[in-house]
């Protein structure tokens, strides 16, 4: 499951761009981009997929998604076969420095500096949070101008400094510069896309431009585990999504997701997940 990078548009009045979401099913497909996202749902119900971690959703949740970190959005099956049914979001996309490089490093934006940098490992927030700051967003999305980013900054402050929030992922890709971005992304890219067959560091490292042992370094320093575990976190999490329905057997699921072993496949799922996954099949098959 390739995730694509999505373009996206910023109008030329303002400063981080407003959606408005309201169709059958949430229709964007599995993706990224280096925009800062926010996402209220306010109707529907499903999955949520951020990174390596998979949750449902429904009215209330509230979630940020850091820059490059792949997420969607699935609708229950029932909001594609009835058209009575409705998911609505309201959606926030922001760039880091929408304010200026510098601004984050004031005294008094130090709150959502580090909000923006936890980001990278996607922030749930509670219902609670959520109902605060409803309001404000919605008001965010009818006024303009000066009155409008100041309730935007009022609102980054308000998910910065309360206490009810977790972490989607483990960890956040530490991406410093330009180069940075472009080499990740073509190794995420190479990684998502042929994932499932045998991928050779050899190969990996010659996208980046380095040798094996620098690109082992340099992966290690960005993403704080080995290219080994990387992979097999990717082929597991394509795994756990394959294996939320039956259509599939579980060798199968296996064989499509890079693992050429059963017993292999299920042992690193059990040390991943702390459950087999015929199990954890079983929590998603009723």
């Amino acid at each position: 499951m390739k995730p694509q990078l999505l373009k996206i548009s910023h109008p030329s009045d303002t400063s981080f761009n407003l959606l408005k979401i309201d169709n059958n099913f949430f229709p964007t497909p599995w993706h990224y981009h280096p925009e800062i996202e926010i996402v209220l749902i306010l109707e529907g119900t499903g999955k949520k997929y951020v990174g390596s971690s998979i949750t449902n959703f429904e009215p209330g949740d509230l979630c940020m998604i850091g820059t490059y970190l792949p997420h969607t959005y699935k609708s229950d099956d029932a909001y594609y076969q009835n058209k009575d049914l409705k998911c609505r979001s309201l959606v926030i996309h922001f760039n880091e420095d929408f304010l200026g490089e510098k601004m984050w490093d004031t005294p008094e934006a130090k709150n959502i500096k580090s909000l923006l940098e936890k980001s990278k490992r996607g922030i749930q927030f509670s219902k609670n949070e959520a109902a605060k700051i409803k309001e404000k967003l919605e008001i965010v999305f009818e006024t303009s101008g000066m009155a409008r980013l100041t309730l935007f900054l009022e609102i980054l402050e308000i998910l910065a400094t309360t206490e009810h929030k977790e972490y989607l992922t483990v960890d956040a890709i530490l991406i410093k510069n330009e180069v940075d971005s472009y080499r990740m992304k073509k190794v995420l890219e190479h990684v998502n896309t042929n994932f499932m067959n045998i991928i050779r560091l050899e190969d990996v490292a010659q996208l980046a431009n380095m040798s094996e042992s620098a690109f082992s370094r340099y992966f290690k320093k960005r993403t704080r585990k080995t290219f080994s575990s990387f992979l097999t976190e990717i082929r597991i999490e394509y795994a756990c999504k394959m294996l939320q329905n039956d259509k599939l057997s579980i060798s199968q699921i296996a064989l499509d997701s890079g693992f050429y072993n059963l017993s292999n496949f299920n042992r690193q799922f059990k040390v991943a997940k702390k459950i087999t996954p015929l199990n954890y099949r079983m929590n998603f098959i009723q």
